[in-house]
């Protein structure tokens, strides 16, 4: 065998191999991908989105898009036809997390399941406050306004003209955050609801190193409401543990009314006296009855709520004069009047 016979043979030989590799090669770099990609995919973890409420996972939906569509719907039904910006009174939050073996809600499911949950809904309104004390919760600030103005009507009496109006307490109108099921939307249950608003007197424990001057300051109190509160304070030392007053009980809401009422009132005749020979001494007769007059009287009444407590003449005039009621007094003796028989009355 000669030499070049030999090299193309060896030639050949190592071309065979380098082939063989490049195959085994390729096989084996197809096989590492697809272990590696199953690899991949059978270890990945499935991730949705929890929602948290007070830090406490309640559920979950798929994913962050979801999460807020439950929140606006949680919103939107709770605050129903409330005109005011709804929030949430618990604290919300949402997070990717893992599915693992758990469900993941739709957004109706996630909606219906916080409410069951028992969430609360608040939305912005306006409550009616008496000598600092929130009383009703209202949806406007014109209901409340409203509210009120159908406080004051209700004592004013038929047939009378309404003067004045107001409130012996402090009354103020001030936005609130308040439960959606607190907000009432009639008025006629705002105004019963105020009617029978009751509060008892809030009181503070004194501490040591506090004097009736810094605790009225600390309170928002002048020192003279410190001590119409509590009289017995005055002139004395408070000592530590002893209990103060620092909002007055609430006795219920109560309306100054001051109304005009114009009266007919019958005038009493006067007595024109006629003297008589003919009529015993002592003795009276009723010649004419005489027929009452008139007059206009105004009068202002002043109510606390439905009760009279002052009442006074402001003006009166006779519409209509009376006829004076005539009366005979006797001046004779027996014997004088049995003699005169027959005879007429003496001026």
């Amino acid at each position: 065998m000669t030499s070049d016979h030999r090299s193309t043979r060896s030639m050949a030989q190592f071309e065979g191999q380098l082939r063989f590799y490049k195959m085994a090669s390729v096989i084996l770099l197809a096989a590492v991908i697809l272990l590696s990609a199953l690899l991949i995919v059978g270890g990945r973890q499935k991730f949705a989105r929890a929602i948290k409420i007070d830090n406490a996972v309640v559920c979950l939906v798929r994913d962050q898009s979801a999460a807020e569509r439950v929140h606006e719907e949680l919103l939107k039904q709770g605050k129903g036809e409330l005109p005011g910006e709804a929030s949430l009174e618990e604290q919300w939050s949402d997070e990717p997390w893992p599915v693992d073996d758990q469900e993941v809600l739709n957004v109706p499911e996630a909606v219906k399941l916080l409410q069951d949950h028992g969430v609360t809904v608040l939305v912005s309104a306006w409550n009616i406050e008496v000598n600092g004390v929130q009383t009703v919760n209202l949806p406007s600030e014109t209901f409340a306004q409203d509210v009120l103005t159908k406080v004051k009507l209700q004592y004013v009496p038929e047939n009378e003209k309404l003067i004045e109006s107001t409130f012996l307490e402090d009354i103020k109108i001030v936005e609130t955050q308040a439960p959606v099921a607190s907000v009432l939307t009639e008025i006629a249950a705002a105004v019963e609801a105020l009617g029978k608003t009751k509060s008892e007197a809030k009181t503070y424990t004194v501490k040591a190193g506090e004097y009736a001057e810094k605790i009225a300051a600390d309170h928002g109190m002048e020192l003279a409401d410190f001590y119409q509160l509590n009289p017995e304070t005055k002139g004395s030392t408070i000592h530590p543990g002893d209990k103060v007053k620092i909002v007055p009980a609430m006795a219920g809401i109560t309306v100054k009314t001051v109304t005009e009422v114009t009266e007919t009132v019958d005038v009493e005749p006067e007595v024109e006296k006629l003297h008589s020979v003919h009529v015993p001494r002592g003795e009276t007769r009723v010649a004419s009855p005489g027929v009452p007059g008139k007059k206009l009287v105004v009068k202002h009444r002043t109510y606390n709520n439905d009760t009279v407590v002052l009442e006074e003449t402001i003006s009166s005039e006779v519409i209509e004069d009376a006829s004076p009621k005539k009366v005979i007094v006797g001046t004779a003796d027996d014997a004088a009047a049995s003699g005169a028989s027959g005879g007429g009355n003496e001026g």
